[in-house]
């Protein structure tokens, strides 16, 4: 039998959970535990059972080998295929049904966007990106992520507007 890196198993399983856009509770719920023991978990001061990390494995459609043996390159195509391969599961399908977090929105959504790399959006324009992939952020929610991902993301004055802004990469 071979020896779990409970602590690569861990970073992997929340590097799966990044590139799928589940939110934390979402997650929790998948795995019938409460938004604090994940918060605990990412803390270290708690760990996945076996349950979690076999649930979390079906989940993600990871053996237990490939997220023990090495750490997993970002896949930011993950959620669009596990909205395929469990389009016929009513539980997995629930959770992916429900819009991302507006973090894998950001990140895998508008950091890839061309327009915004090269040019810059404004936040309506942002709003009609993520609306396209049929989710409902608010312009006001969508300013605040903007301004919370300033490391990766700058606002610039808009040439066409007075007092308006836009947003690209830094």
């Amino acid at each position: 039998m071979v020896n779990l890196n409970k602590k690569l198993i861990k970073q992997n399983i929340f590097q799966l959970l990044d590139d799928s856009g589940l939110t934390d509770l979402s997650f929790a719920n998948l795995l019938d535990l409460s938004e604090k023991q994940i918060r605990l978990i990412k803390k270290n001061k708690a760990e996945f059972s076996i349950d979690d990390i076999n649930k979390s494995c079906d989940f993600f459609q990871k053996s237990i080998n490939s997220i023990n043996t090495k750490e997993l390159e970002v896949d930011p195509t993950l959620r669009d295929k596990l909205i395929s391969a469990h389009k016929n599961n009513t539980e997995y399908c629930a959770l992916l049904d429900i819009q991302p977090s507006i973090t894998y929105a950001i990140n895998y959504e508008l950091l890839t966007n061309k327009e915004f790399r090269t040019k810059g959006l404004g936040i309506s324009k942002i709003k009609k990106l993520f609306e396209k992939r049929g989710w409902g952020f608010e312009s006001g929610y969508i300013s605040t992520a903007m301004t919370r991902n300033s490391k990766t993301i700058k606002r610039i004055p808009d040439p066409n507007r007075d007092g308006w802004y836009l947003y690209t990469i830094r």
